[in-house]
């Protein structure tokens, strides 16, 4: 009965349901899990992935950091500078162009990376500008791995650059900066004449260095100031351009010294040995240049070494500022002996501080001139002269008209030079010696090396009776 076969039809019900149970399986075996850790496994934790976040969290502050800086804040220390040296800090310069002369000589163009001294100095350009040919000046190039310093003149120049020129399809010109407060000095650019020494450990530091790089620069350290002279009141000598066609000519500089009766201006002497020529160039190419003429002897092992340097030289003398003389080594007819070396002159003018000097010095007592200096009738012209007045006779009735003496008109510089050119100058008064130690030995006798005094004057200088009174060595 048990195995009998159920015989009723089978009868589909209109509704139904279906339960079904089963077992989970074992853990990480259920068909979830099973395929899930086939394809996202568990990341492994080493000691490397713990430190990751923080890394990429600090460089990114740092970036942060670095963008506030460079675009909020200033760019240097020296961006809060009113002025564009100092002679007790270092400011920064950026070296913006090197030229090669030779394998010793370079020309380096440098300007100052901020630009905020501009607004202080705009307002009183005359006072504030760093060219003046009244004065010598130096600065001094840090070499920081060392602490080591040396002096250096810049000179008033700048490289002419151009898309040509930053290709290197051609070279940049040499300029002379045009002074004025509306460029600020060519935004304060200046240009040093370096040799490198093989024992200079400053010059090679700065050669080494590449277009970008920084100098460190402090100044400027006077060197010399010219002495004093009536005429400076007066009269300013126009400054130098590239073209001397565009040059003023001094066409009220004979009227102005007979009118007020002013002496002339002091002939120089200039001996300057390699890159010591700098300082007379930088006094020449300045703002208010110096206004007597000047016998410039340079001293070379080649006639080379000037590069780019020789142009304004040409134009100088073109313009009969200057009678340049070479004595190269490879040269011996242009060798300097004493035969070569004037006498000094007595000065056109000489204060009063220089007379007493003189006096006690030779112990002899003043020439007739030099009362005549010391007069009181004198004394009341000098005084005139400090005050710009007209030295009036006392006969002249108060109001007149005086008549008015004036030389001749001349064009430009280079039509007046062709006239001066001709005339004899008067021989040198002041001497100045700038160049190794060998050197200014050799001229005018050593410098104290220790204490940095002048010494006395010896060489062949001291030789033709040249003394301190004339004679300085840079």
């Amino acid at each position: 009965m048990l195995l009998k076969k159920d015989k009723k039809p089978y009868i589909p019900k209109l509704e139904y349901k279906r339960e079904k149970f089963e077992y989970p399986g074992s853990p990480n075996e259920d068909d979830y899990t099973k395929y899930t850790n086939k394809i996202k496994k568990r990341k492994e934790i080493t000691r490397w992935s713990r430190y990751i976040p923080k890394i990429l969290t600090g460089v990114i502050v740092l970036w942060g950091m670095y963008v506030v800086k460079v675009w909020y804040l200033d760019a240097d220390e020296d961006a809060e500078q009113n002025d564009l040296l100092s002679p007790l800090e270092f400011h920064t310069f950026m070296i913006t162009h090197k030229q090669k002369i030779d394998d010793d000589h370079y020309l380096v163009e440098v300007e100052p990376k901020s630009s905020k001294w501009q607004y202080s100095t705009y307002p009183q350009y005359d006072r504030k500008s760093i060219w003046n040919g009244d004065k010598i000046w130096s600065v001094e190039i840090k070499q920081p791995q060392i602490m080591v310093v040396r002096a250096y003149t810049p000179l008033p120049l700048y490289f002419l650059k151009s898309s040509r020129t930053r290709s290197g399809e051609e070279d940049p010109l040499l300029k002379v900066i045009d002074n004025g407060d509306k460029n600020m000095d060519h935004a304060g650019v200046m240009l040093f004449y370096i040799k490198r020494y093989d024992d200079g450990e400053v010059s090679r530091y700065i050669l080494s260095k590449n277009v970008g790089d920084d100098l460190e620069i402090r100044g400027p350290q006077v060197n010399y100031t010219f002495p004093y002279h009536p005429l400076k009141k007066l009269h300013t000598r126009p400054t130098f351009y590239d073209l001397p066609s565009k040059m003023q000519a001094e066409n009220l500089l004979s009227g102005i010294k007979k009118k007020h009766n002013v002496p002339e201006f002091e002939t120089m002497d200039f001996y300057a040995a390699g890159t010591g020529i700098a300082s007379i160039l930088q006094v020449l190419l300045s703002r208010n240049p110096y206004r007597g003429f000047v016998n410039v002897h340079y001293f070379a092992r080649s006639d080379k070494e000037l590069g780019a340097l020789r142009r304004f030289i040409f134009f100088l003398e073109k313009v009969d500022r200057i009678k340049f003389i070479e004595h190269i080594d490879t040269m011996p007819t242009s060798h300097l002996s004493e035969k070569d070396v004037p006498k000094p002159r007595m000065r056109h003018y000489v204060s009063q501080k220089l007379q007493e000097t003189l006096s006690q010095k030779h112990d002899v007592k003043p020439s007739v001139e030099e009362e005549k200096l010391q007069s009181y009738d004198n004394l009341k012209k000098r005084l005139a002269i400090l005050e710009g007045q007209d030295l009036a006779k006392p006969t002249e009735v108060a109001g007149a008209r005086k008549k008015q003496e004036h030389g001749p008109y001349y064009e430009n510089a280079l039509a007046q030079a062709m006239i001066t050119s001709e005339e004899k100058k008067p021989e040198a008064s002041l001497a100045l010696v700038c160049g190794p130690n060998g050197f200014v030995d050799y001229i005018a006798g050593g410098k104290a090396l220790v204490t940095a005094e002048q010494g006395p004057v010896k060489g062949l200088l001291g030789g033709k009776g040249w003394d301190n009174t004339n004679v300085f060595k840079l």
